[in-house]
């Protein structure tokens, strides 16, 4: 199992932001988390990723708790995670190649030639090898998401987190990031999508999770569900 997350809660004061949420992702699903504003589902996302800390509960990467771990080992099973934020986070003043190859210089010391080969193969994957030398500045919103996940890739990670990853696209762009996700899920990566895009869930997800009031009210997969819009609808009464 990739991801497994037990019993987790956030409160913040007197709010309880996310309560009693457990599931499981393997290699391979695409996991969609839908519901409406303020349901606790881009809090469940950064917890995590380790943005935030939960209040109680536990999350399990490849099969190991994250509680209590020694910093080392911590970090060496969240570099399996990359998480695709909602605004991109490309550095402005780097080029495209520069974003993509600085993660990977960092962390794991590959020489030149390695990065500038697997950049060149990322580069391809979401098909913007000829951006290589822009700067994100002036890239469309649809460039700066394929980009994004191209340098989240970098570190060769197992599991994906998406956060709204539809927002800021127009259609195409929308279908060219439904091609890009089936593929990473035919080469055996886990990916959870916290999105409000009911339309993009249905193209890509293998399972659906529902969160209202901080909790998950339903899951399913995704071939089980007929009437999908019609649940929706009934979830955001």
């Amino acid at each position: 199992m990739l991801l497994e997350v037990k019993s987790l809660f956030k409160s913040y004061k007197q709010v309880q932001a996310v309560s009693d949420v457990s599931f499981t992702l393997d290699r391979g699903d695409v996991l969609s988390i839908i519901g409406p504003s303020g349901s606790g589902k881009s809090t469940l996302l950064k917890l995590i990723a380790n943005l935030e800390s939960s209040s109680s509960g536990d999350i399990l990467i490849l099969g190991e708790s994250i509680q209590g771990l020694e910093k080392k080992r911590k970090q060496f099973l969240y570099q399996k995670m990359g998480f695709i934020f909602q605004d991109f986070a490309l550095f402005d003043h780097m080029t495209v190649k520069e974003n993509l190859e600085l993660a990977p210089r960092l962390v794991y010391k590959k020489d030149k030639n390695e990065l500038s080969n697997e950049t060149d193969r990322l580069l391809k994957l979401v098909g913007l090898l000829d951006k290589k030398d822009s700067y994100p500045i002036t890239l469309s919103g649809g460039q700066k998401q394929r980009i994004a996940i191209a340098r989240a890739l970098a570190t060769q990670p197992e599991i994906l987190l998406f956060d709204e990853p539809t927002s800021a696209l127009d259609v195409k762009s929308i279908d060219d990031l439904v091609e890009i996700i089936l593929k990473l899920k035919a080469d055996n990566i886990g990916i959870l999508i916290v999105t409000h895009d009911l339309r993009f869930a249905k193209m890509v997800s293998s399972r659906l999770l529902f969160m209202k009031n901080s909790s998950i009210i339903f899951s399913e997969n995704i071939q089980n569900i007929d009437n999908l819009d019609g649940i929706f609808d009934d979830f955001l009464k």
